[in-house]
């Protein structure tokens, strides 16, 4: 309120403030005109009448005096009022003023870009076009209608999103992002027919090798209402936010969100927006390169694929699920991570339809969204024996020099519960390097029932197995990642809590469990930290993140690689363990992958192993890891219904080694003997 029209309102309030003193004063005068009554009611009178001509005029006085003091009153605190608007609050008002003539919102920021350890680009943004609709469009059906029919998207739809506040009450409300150029060019030239609809560049997640390292990469979705509310530490997020929802794009939300930029618009009193004043434009998240290697994860993902061929070409006709894992053994950094079957991030980059969702969780799908290498819990089978193998050696029940004799049946444990080898026509008589390169299960028989008779009730054998990461999450930064199972009396029991009958702990559990099977499941990448650790003495946690780059895509923010350390350090004399890993060496150079490494030029050591699952076909396992002089990669491979991991894990991990070596990563077919 300006200062000319206060003083206005000041004048006309006391011109009618004056008026109405001299209305109410011409209604109390008496016939000569006095305000007081009569001419002569100053004069005294005699009788009645002159007391009552001075009573009156007394009434009168007081009420004139009275009326005179509210409008005074009146007034002053009018006056007062109009000062304090004015001189006072008048900066204030002002500010208020200008603050509802604008208004201001967010504006989308790209997200950071994910590449591999050398720079390789595995996830970028790509431009494209949305079409954007500001507030007066919800109230124009017309153009939603030719929305709907340009788009191809139901009325309701661009109805809905048209009378969206998710960003703000004056904010543009998206209506399509990734729009067909078509679209936007016929919008772009019809702008009388489409008002208050505008097209504004924009950036969707890109994948240039398509599915690749999609379990370890993850998607992104539109933030959800308990996300919103979560929040996450030092990002301000808001309602229609794209965010990481699996894999490294969730995993390392922080550094890839970037910060939305401000505009500022005028509005007039109905709330439309007028024109832009100011704008400040968003920042693009940070890159990070995590600890992948393209080359290397390229022929994983096709080694698995390969594995799958080789265990039908041995009649397994329902291998089509598997993992493959392969790190560095002394610093954790995992190289090459791939999980089958897959799925194609880019689905989710627009939002998944209701039909492609249904077809990734469908029971017959196979669980493509599902890594393998992290959530899959499997027997162990023979790879188990090297940490059991190194137990019993711990523990006094084997060493290099002591001898046992396989039938091919043991009854150790009794006559009635015979148990069978792998080897049904028996090893006969077998030393324990033979019984790891043989994977004799008889040894591991005798060492079981050692281990049940010296503690019948405790659990040596499983505390010292968990020693090595068995049974725990290795910490990879990825959601999702199994404990995996190692069983003991105690769980056996509140296992079966419902069946009294099954809670014992019994001596086929121990001898089930030495050789990786019973009730024992383990993930891929447990079996892979695992052996890293026996091939390097301490087991390293698995890394993710390489590092974080600033803007100019080159400096160095964050340094993921100093994470790097054991993640479990178990006991064991070196003597022990170097008889552990001769026996891995002699299961390469020897045993029955031995025609798969033996032109790869490099000393390679490892263990088979083939898991029974009831139901269903045998499970195939290898782990390997070399140069075995001077480890420095290990890798892991579980082949679901793939038959004998001699045949269908062996090759493919042959494949990764070697790449991630730098050899010739071809494919060799293996064996197919049927060691467990």
């Amino acid at each position: 309120m300006t200062t000319a029209i206060q003083a206005a309102i000041i004048v006309l309030l006391m011109v009618a403030a004056v008026c109405l003193v001299v209305v109410f004063a011409r209604s109390s005068t008496g016939p000569s005109g006095s305000p007081f009554g009569s001419a002569n009611l100053a004069q005294p009178s005699d009788g009645a009448e002159g007391a009552v001509g001075q009573g009156a005029g007394s009434i009168v006085r007081k009420r004139f005096l009275i009326l005179l003091g509210i409008a005074g009153a009146a007034l002053a605190g009018l006056v007062a009022k109009l000062w304090s608007m004015q001189i006072i609050s008048g900066r204030s008002y002002a500010q208020s003023a200008e603050e509802n003539r604008t208004t201001e919102f967010t504006t989308v920021a790209p997200r950071g870009r994910i590449l591999d350890r050398n720079g390789v680009e595995l996830v970028g943004n790509r431009p494209t076009y949305a079409v954007l609709a500001n507030s007066t469009v919800q109230s124009n059906p017309t153009v939603i209608h030719r929305l709907s029919n340009v788009l191809g998207i139901p009325r309701e739809a661009v109805a809905a999103s048209a009378a969206s506040q998710s960003e703000g009450a004056q904010a543009d409300r998206l209506v399509a992002l990734d729009v067909e150029e078509r679209a936007i060019a016929y919008i772009a030239e019809h702008p009388d027919a489409f008002p208050g609809v505008s097209i504004e560049g924009r950036t969707v997640r890109s994948y240039p090798h398509g599915t690749l390292a999609a379990h370890v990469l993850g998607y992104t979705g539109t933030i959800s209402e308990k996300e919103l509310s979560d929040g996450k530490e030092g990002i301000n997020y808001t309602s229609g936010d794209v965010v990481g929802k699996d894999g490294v794009e969730r995993s390392f939300e922080s550094y890839l969100q970037g910060d939305r930029g401000v505009r500022i618009v005028e509005v007039n009193a109905q709330g439309d927006v007028v024109r832009a004043v100011d704008s400040i434009d968003p920042t693009q998240g940070n890159d990070i390169r995590i600890t992948l290697d393209y080359e290397v994860q390229e022929v994983a993902e096709e080694a698995l694929q390969q594995a799958f061929e080789d265990a039908h070409e041995a009649k397994y006709k329902n291998a089509s699920r598997g993992a493959i894992v392969c790190m560095n053994c002394k610093t954790g950094e995992v190289i090459a991570m791939a999980s089958a079957p897959t799925y194609n991030p880019a689905e989710f980059s627009n939002g998944i339809s209701a039909d492609a969702w249904e077809s990734l969780t469908a029971e017959d799908s196979g669980y493509p969204l599902s890594n393998r290498c992290i959530s899959g819990l499997y027997p162990a089978a023979s790879t188990f024996k090297g940490f059991t193998g190194l137990a019993g050696l711990q523990y006094g029940f084997a060493s290099d020099s002591k001898i046992w004799n396989c039938e091919g049946t043991w009854t150790g444990f009794g006559e009635d519960w015979p148990q069978k080898c792998w080897n049904t026509d028996g090893h006969g008589e077998i030393g324990f390097h033979e019984g790891i390169v043989e994977s004799c299960d008889v040894v591991f028989y005798e060492i079981a029932k050692n281990f049940y008779e010296a503690d019948t009730e405790g659990t040596n054998l499983q505390d010292y197995i968990k020693s090595w990461g068995i049974g725990s999450r290795t910490g990879i930064e990825l959601q999702g990642e199994a404990e995996g199972r190692v069983p003991t009396p105690e769980w056996k029991k509140k296992f079966n809590r419902d069946a009294p009958e099954s809670q014992a702990w019994l001596p086929g559990d121990m001898s089930n469990l030495i050789i990786g099977q019973g009730d024992l499941l383990v993930t891929p990448l447990q079996i892979c930290c695992g052996y890293a650790g026996l091939a390097t003495g301490k087991v390293p946690k698995p890394l993710l993140l390489h590092s974080v780059l600033a803007a100019d895509g080159k400096t160095v923010v964050v340094d993921g690689l100093k994470a790097a350390g054991a993640h479990f350090t178990p006991k064991f004399t070196e003597e022990n363990i170097e008889i552990m890993r001769d026996g891995f060496r002699g299961v390469v150079a020897d045993g029955s992958v031995a025609g798969v490494f033996e032109d790869l030029g490099v000393d390679i050591s490892g263990k088979t192993g083939t898991g029974e699952v009831v139901g269903k076909d045998n499970y195939g396992w290898f782990v390997g890891y070399g140069p075995s002089e001077d480890p420095e990669y290990v890798c892991a491979c579980c082949i679901e219904e793939g038959g004998a991991g001699a045949t269908c894990a062996a090759p493919a991990v042959r494949s990764v080694l070697a790449s991630a070596l730098g050899l010739d990563a071809k494919h060799v077919t293996g064996s197919d003997t049927e060691e467990r």
